[in-house]
């Protein structure tokens, strides 16, 4: 993979046959998982804590298994014992299931374990099963110095490894694509300025951290910790022990299991194609999603008169939200800059009350990704100046709108 002037040129290899085909392009973005070819390519380290410990799954097939305990239906269980502690769960409702041996000793070597028995000592139950895949794999928590080489760019877990606990991976490759995807189509179409690729690692890598850091925070309490002696037994101290041990894990868990605080509530705030408004951001959670207008948040959803979705009327560049007491002339500068420079802008006229509660302004512009990259009560003078900060356009990006919020 070569990196030119003005496009990329890959060597693809089939590796089934040897084929090699040489491809044109303008960009790149290896998306090709924690052992990404790509990033190695490009001689892009990954920093961070590293290895956290080995884990083996086991994916297996044991139609009894469900009428084996008492515990009803649920997506996973955890096994707490002290030979293995590990969690489980229905594949899907034909007796396939899964098994995650958690934490297990640097000493122990995958070859060496009888998937069998360990299903066996972590549930006490002798039951048949067909084991139908293993999978020893390590838990992670690294991060790409660089997001980008020249034309090339990395996303998904080819940029940032983290523990699976709390099932944040999926969210964040797609938020990757989504976020790296508008910029080179504004790019490819040529409204873009030249700062906003630029900006795709500088607003998705504090998100990448914060969702790193609770992933192995998630990953910290597992059945290992939480397994001690007499736990097992038969009297009515460990039946009691039993019940406390629950109620901890129902508390300290509910976050990995319910954050959607996390997982819509991020934001772009120290972004250079955001226009700040200067109020005080709303305060981070990870459980509660609380929808706010704050720029570089995710556009608060409400339901038109019509019983549409507010999202289905977004373009496919800018779109402008207006309260619809707001008259035309006021953003009328903003549409005609908006022409000028190419940018495709749709003009939203919404319900004024509706929207000035949820967003706290008059008006707001939202990217293609459905974030917050202006709200205002009222636009300056030099419309084209807000535009340009928002495309990447401009040479000071940290563009001001002194009347943003009143």
């Amino acid at each position: 993979m070569k990196d030119q002037v003005d496009h990329a040129e890959v060597i693809h290899t089939n590796v089934a046959g040897g084929h090699e085909q040489r491809l044109t392009a303008c960009y790149v973005v290896g998306t090709d998982g924690g052992r990404s070819t790509v990033r190695r390519l490009l001689d892009i380290r990954m920093t961070g804590p590293g290895a956290i410990s080995p884990n083996f799954n086991v994916l297996f097939r044991a139609p009894a298994l469900a009428a084996l305990h008492d515990k009803g239906l649920a997506v996973q269980y955890w096994n707490v014992n002290t030979e293995v502690p590990s969690l489980m769960g229905p594949m899907d409702d034909q007796g396939l299931w899964y098994i995650i041996a958690t934490r297990l000793g640097t000493e122990t070597s995958s070859e060496n374990i009888d998937p069998k028995e360990l299903i066996r000592k972590a549930t006490g139950l002798n039951f048949d099963m067909e084991i139908v895949s293993t999978d020893p794999w390590t838990a992670h928590r690294l991060i790409a110095d660089t997001y980008r080489r020249g034309r090339v760019f990395l996303a998904g877990d080819a940029c940032h490894l983290h523990p699976p606990f709390g099932g944040y991976g999926m969210n964040m490759g797609l938020g990757d694509a989504v976020d790296l995807g508008w910029k080179l189509a504004a790019t490819l179409k040529g409204w873009a300025g030249g700062e906003l690729l630029d900006s795709y690692e500088a607003e998705r890598k504090p998100v990448h951290n914060r969702v790193m850091d609770e992933a192995v925070i998630n990953y910290s309490m597992v059945g290992n910790q939480l397994a001690s002696e007499g736990l097992e037994e038969d009297t009515p101290a460990a039946a009691q022990k039993r019940e406390e041990l629950g109620a901890f894990i129902s508390n300290v868990k509910l976050r990995e299991f319910k954050s959607l605080g996390l997982v819509l509530g991020y934001r772009y705030n120290a972004s250079s194609i955001i226009v700040g408004d200067g109020s005080e951001p709303p305060p981070e959670d990870v459980i509660n999603y609380r929808p706010s207008a704050y720029p570089g948040s995710l556009a608060p959803h409400f339901w038109l008169s019509e019983g549409h979705s507010l999202y289905d009327g977004f373009g496919v560049g800018m779109t402008l939200l207006a309260g619809n007491d707001v008259p035309e002339s006021e953003y009328a500068a903003l549409v005609t800059a908006a022409s000028e420079s190419g940018m495709p802008l749709t003009v939203m006229r919404v319900d004024a009350d509706k929207f000035g509660k949820l967003y706290e302004a008059r008006m707001a512009l939202i990217r293609p990704d459905q974030h917050v990259a202006w709200r205002g009560d009222w636009l300056d003078d030099n419309p084209a100046a807000l535009l340009d900060t928002i495309r990447g356009a401009a040479k000071h990006p940290a563009h001001s709108v002194a009347q943003a919020v009143s």
